[in-house]
């Protein structure tokens, strides 16, 4: 699947919806869906995140405070690494309700010396360049592991739209790297976040679904998440409350309309 990965489109453009769900809140969405979606070519996997910050962690405290504009760093691989899969190197941007991805594909070893040391990749285009003014600017270090374990479906009808459930999200803040090693903390046990993600528009079939099953939009950062319970509410004003209310399923906006 990883060799496949690096064929696939490389920047994208969406809207990025969350929607907090019981396992069996997830399964009867799914069942409502039967007709309309089917398994993605890549359909079921493991996300292995590392988020990149400052010392201070000032771009997580900016993304709590709910500015219009945030962003994040990221490296990501698609199952567990093996010194042998690529991995991909991002920055996840979100202007308003637009979120934007930038990435690039990098062997494993290439990423941490580039990440670590500084040592000089081989990509050379436009996102390569942005993440060196990252890097440059605000000398980002590895802050924490995030991984999920993710089914994903597509819309049989609309090429546009993506439903991904997201469940046994864990963590690690301590020796963080990409692998795996056992000690990582579960993140909101017992909840399946649903994401759709969509260029334009959800289809009516969705919209009557969420609204048959009454699920509305929800505000849920993993990595805002778990900084908000190592530092309390006070150190990012009221903004992590908003945080950990998701855990708690509070529904904070209205079912999104058709048109965006």
């Amino acid at each position: 699947m990883s060799e496949e990965r690096n064929e696939i489109i490389d920047t994208f453009r969406r809207v990025e919806d969350k929607y907090a769900m019981t396992p069996a809140q997830a399964e009867m969405f799914l069942q409502k869906c039967r007709s309309h979606i089917k398994e993605d070519v890549y359909f079921r996997y493991t996300v292995q995140s590392i988020y990149y910050d400052t010392i201070g962690s000032d771009l997580i405290i900016q993304s709590l405070l709910k500015p219009e504009y945030k962003m994040k760093l990221r490296l990501r691989s698609y199952g567990q690494p093996d010194g042998t899969k690529p991995v991909f190197l991002e920055t996840k941007k979100k202007y308003k309700n637009i979120v934007y991805k930038r990435r690039i594909v990098l062997g494993e070893k290439e990423a941490d010396d580039y990440l670590e040391f500084g040592i000089p990749h081989h990509v050379h285009n436009n996102t390569a360049d942005e993440i060196d003014y990252i890097m440059n600017f605000y000398n980002p270090e590895a802050k924490v592991l995030i991984a999920y374990d993710r089914e994903c479906y597509s819309s049989t009808t609309e090429n546009d739209v993506r439903i991904t459930l997201d469940t046994n999200i864990r963590y690690r803040t301590d020796h963080v790297t990409l692998y795996e090693d056992g000690s990582e903390k579960k993140l909101a046990e017992g909840v399946v976040m649903l994401e759709v993600k969509a260029m334009d528009r959800y289809p009516m079939w969705l919209v009557r679904i969420l609204s048959e099953m009454n699920l509305r939009r929800t505000s849920f950062s993993k990595y805002g998440t778990i900084y908000s319970m190592d530092h309390r509410p006070e150190a990012v004003h009221t903004a992590s409350q908003n945080t950990y209310a998701a855990l708690n399923y509070r529904k904070e906006n209205p079912l999104c309309s058709v048109q965006y």
